[in-house]
């Protein structure tokens, strides 16, 4: 009886264990600011030009988003817009909702290829290899002349 007694508390404590157990595998235990995140990325890249963060005003008038879908969002572009260069970063509050980010980035992308190709040739290149990646909520877009750590340091804040 005594055994039968420990193994049945054995097996009622390991259940209890494993339903208060740790995260689920996709969800990601950080929720990091965007600006922390800009600014985590934005500090290991090399840029031309200073970047400005973008008042909110500013990103509504370039980017065409809803902005009741976004919980957050940094935009930072080049200060002078003699470069191309960008780092956003957007949070939507739901994640069924990166499609509509990744839409408006494609469209922002476009814009700039329109804007830059017979203004500053040049730029083309940070366009053409301008830099989107996701991880749940956030989404990211990079044009810089080396994007090549971008998504590794964009992963890391998670």
């Amino acid at each position: 009886m005594k055994k039968l007694f420990v193994i049945a508390l054995a097996i009622i404590t390991c259940l209890s264990l494993a339903a208060c157990g740790g995260k689920s595998s996709d969800q990601s235990g950080k929720q990091p600011a965007t600006a922390d995140v800009v600014e985590a990325v934005a500090s290991q890249l090399t840029f031309k030009d200073e970047l400005m963060t973008l008042e909110d005003k500013m990103v509504a008038n370039i980017y065409n988003l809803d902005e009741e879908k976004l919980a957050e969002k940094t935009v930072r572009t080049s200060a002078t817009r003699a470069t191309a260069e960008e780092v956003s970063v957007f949070k939507v509050k739901d994640a069924a909702d990166i499609g509509m980010v990744q839409d408006a980035i494609n469209e922002r992308i476009e814009d700039q290829k329109i804007a830059y190709e017979n203004y500053v040739p040049a730029e083309m290149a940070k366009i053409n290899n301008a830099a989107v990646y996701t991880n749940g909520s956030y989404v990211i877009l990079v044009m810089a002349d080396d994007t090549s750590k971008v998504e590794e340091l964009f992963q890391a804040q998670f």
